[in-house]
C-alpha cells in the first residue's frame, strides 16, 4: 500500500515540477522557510541536516555493513546496506539530472549545490536509516524495536524539514525525497529476500 501511494506521490510531484517552475505547495509554503532565516531554529536545523549528509550516511552504512558481515555473517545483508546507499546516490542524481530543477537557494555550505529535486538528503536518508532499520528490526526484541524505529523516522523527517527550512530546497523536493526513498528501499529489501531465497535453495540442494 505504502509503496503504491509512494510511486503515485513521486510521479505527481515528478511531472508537476517539469510542468510548472513554481508549484502551488511550494508557493504556498516558501514564506514560512524565509520567515525562519536568520532565527533560533535555522541555526539548529544548520547542525541537523549534517545527519543526512553524504559522509555521516556513508559512514553509517560501511559500518553497518561491517556489523552484518563480520557479526551476524550475513554478507548479502551487509552487500544490500552498502549497495543501497552508495546507488541511492546514484539514482537521485540521474533524477536530478532528468528533471534538471534549479534550486530556491544555492548554499555550498550545507551540501546546497547542483539540481534540486528530488532532494539528496531526504531520499538517501530514508534508504540508509530505512535498511539500517530493517535489518534492526530482526535482530532487536521488545520496546527495543520500537524505540530504533522511531528514532529512525524522527531523524529522516527532520533531515528533510532541514532541507526546506536552510531554502536549499522546495517542500515538493523533500516530499518526492522520501517518495523515492522509499521506492527505492522495498526494492532493495525484496532483492535480499530474493537474494537469501536463491542461496537457501542452492544449500538445500549441497545438502542432498
Amino acid at each position: 500500500m505504502l509503496f503504491t501511494i509512494a510511486i503515485i506521490v513521486a510521479t505527481i510531484f515528478t511531472i508537476d515540477v517539469r510542468l510548472h517552475t513554481d508549484p502551488l505547495l511550494d508557493q504556498w509554503t516558501a514564506p514560512f522557510a524565509e520567515s525562519l532565516q536568520e532565527t533560533f531554529w535555522y541555526d539548529v536545523f544548520r547542525w541537523i541536516t549534517e545527519l543526512g549528509s553524504s559522509i555521516v550516511l556513508s559512514v553509517l552504512a560501511f559500518l553497518f555493513g561491517l556489523y552484518l558481515a563480520a557479526g551476524k555473517r550475513d554478507l548479502v545483508g551487509a552487500g544490500i546496506v552498502f549497495t543501497a546507499t552508495a546507488l541511492g546516490y546514484q539514482f537521485n542524481f540521474l533524477i536530478k539530472q532528468l528533471v534538471e530543477r534549479e534550486r530556491p537557494t544555492i548554499l555550498a555550505l550545507v551540501d546546497g549545490e547542483g539540481f534540486s529535486f528530488p532532494s539528496g538528503h531526504s531520499m538517501v536518508s530514508f534508504i540508509t536509516y530505512g535498511i539500517i532499520l530493517y535489518f534492526l528490526w530482526h535482530y532487536l526484541k521488545g520496546s527495543k524495536r520500537y524505540i530504533a524505529a522511531s528514532l529512525a523516522v524522527l531523524i529522516v523527517l527532520l533531515v528533510g524539514f532541514s532541507r526546506y527550512v536552510l531554502r536549499v530546497h522546495y517542500l515538493t523536493d523533500v516530499l518526492a525525497g522520501f517518495a523515492y526513498g522509499l521506492i527505492f528501499l522495498v526494492i532493495w529489501i525484496l532483492l535480499y529476500k530474493w537474494l537469501q531465497y536463491k542461496l537457501g535453495k542452492r544449500e538445500k540442494v549441497r545438502a542432498y
